[in-house]
């Protein structure tokens, strides 16, 4: 009988672990801008574009990974975000999320293999926005390509925001 009720309290915990922890997650937006303006510097004229949007899974070496057709090319955006314990030495802790974009011929993520790659890492604890940023030329188009990931739902915390700058400049 006491093991029956080890087993069950140990399932229990399992299931309700993994529950809180995939109900943690951030909201990220992916964006290009075309530059159209004559002075290249002036990217304020350029036409911003929504790729898309997701909500990640915060978890322990989890990724969220998402890939989007550049318009009007045959290039895919990958957009990817991971969350590690042990990446960061930080006086936060160890947790880091990185927010990557990758531009590649094929719908496949793959680092070494893309034409362009960006990244940045930061503190999970005490995260709020993130954003990473890369420019890709295609043929005489030049993109700026933005992820902005912003903290949406954490279940110690309670917080639920997701009101990213591509989401206001739409409004």
């Amino acid at each position: 009988m006491k093991s029956i009720l080890l087993i069950c309290s140990v399932l229990v915990f399992f299931e309700s672990a993994t529950y809180a922890q995939s109900n943690n997650s951030d909201h990220c937006e992916v964006g290009a801008v075309e530059v159209t303006a004559k002075n290249k510097n002036d990217i304020d004229k350029g036409k911003e574009i929504l790729l898309g949007a997701f909500d990640t899974v915060i978890g322990e070496e989890t990724a969220t990974t998402k890939v989007y057709r550049l318009p009007k090319t045959k290039l895919f955006a990958i957009a990817n975000v991971w969350y590690t314990d042990e990446s960061m030495a930080s006086k936060k802790g160890a947790d880091s999320i990185t927010l990557e974009l990758t531009v590649s011929t094929k719908r496949k993520r793959d680092v070494l293999g893309s034409l362009i790659y960006a990244d940045a890492e930061t503190p999970l604890n005490g995260f709020d926005v993130g954003r990473v940023t890369t420019k890709v030329k295609i043929g005489k188009r030049t993109f700026l390509l933005i992820m902005e990931c912003r903290k949406k739902v954490r279940i110690n915390s309670g917080s639920d925001t997701s009101n990213t700058r591509l989401e206001r400049t739409r409004r």
